[in-house]
């Protein structure tokens, strides 16, 4: 009886994020990035806050697929500080009102927001988007920033930064994560992007090891708001 042939890991491809995708979206990111404060705050919540990166100029929203399915996202910027801008400018309502939406039906989220966040994000809601050099920041769902750095004769770097990637769980170790960063990282090339820069979860030693293999230099411990701890790593292009 002959042998089965061997099975063959289906072809990744690359697309741009649309609309249609939030939904699948939202999914993917619950079930494979399941803690955080975005998470907290509701399906509703995270699809407003996937669909503001698909109206600014500075994000870059890529989906994976694999087997003519959904089988990852991407999602970051190529200019951090103009990527906040147009969020400011275009979706601060948007993604207020579905985050009191949420805070209202959950007394201890709330509690925990008051406490931790809502004198940053009421400070960062009523400040005028103006322009700004790219570096300093935190990410949007807790993690810890770092300064983008400077580049030749002092000038900060244009930093562009990976805010969130996830692959289905049924396709992991096909390539699919691989895939997604590197087109990434060439669409930051194009755009001119310098440095680009994410953060891990400090006991997340799988990510770690992924982006080590990718090149990515990890960088000092820092911890969020929360006190939880946050690996970051930086890519200089």
């Amino acid at each position: 009886m002959p042998s089965p042939a061997p099975s063959e890991t289906p072809a990744v491809s690359l697309r741009a994020m649309e609309l249609d995708d939030v939904p699948t979206v939202v999914r993917l990111h619950r079930a494979n990035l399941p803690s955080g404060f975005f998470v907290e705050l509701g399906d509703r919540f995270l699809g407003r806050y996937y669909r503001s990166f698909l109206t600014s100029p500075a994000a870059v929203a890529l989906v994976a697929e694999s087997g003519g399915a959904a089988a990852g996202f991407l999602v970051g910027s190529t200019d951090e500080a103009a990527h906040h801008r147009h969020l400011m400018r275009f979706s601060r309502w948007d993604l207020a009102r579905a985050g009191l939406a949420s805070l209202l039906v959950r007394p201890e989220l709330t509690a925990r927001f008051m406490r931790t966040r809502a004198r940053r994000y009421l400070r960062g809601m009523r400040r005028s988007p103006g322009p700004g050099p790219a570096g300093s920041g935190r990410n949007a769902d807790g993690g810890g920033g770092t300064g983008g750095g400077e580049g030749t004769g002092g000038a900060p770097l244009r930093t562009g930064v990976l805010s969130h990637i996830a692959v289905d769980s049924g396709v992991r170790r096909s390539g699919v994560g691989a895939v997604l960063v590197g087109g990434f990282t060439g669409i930051a090339r194009v755009h001119g992007v310098e440095r680009l820069r994410l953060y891990t979860g400090h006991d997340n030693q799988a990510a770690q090891r992924f982006y080590r293999r990718l090149g990515w230099e990890e960088q000092p411990v820092q911890h969020d708001i929360d006190g939880v701890p946050w690996t970051p790593f930086v890519l200089d292009l």
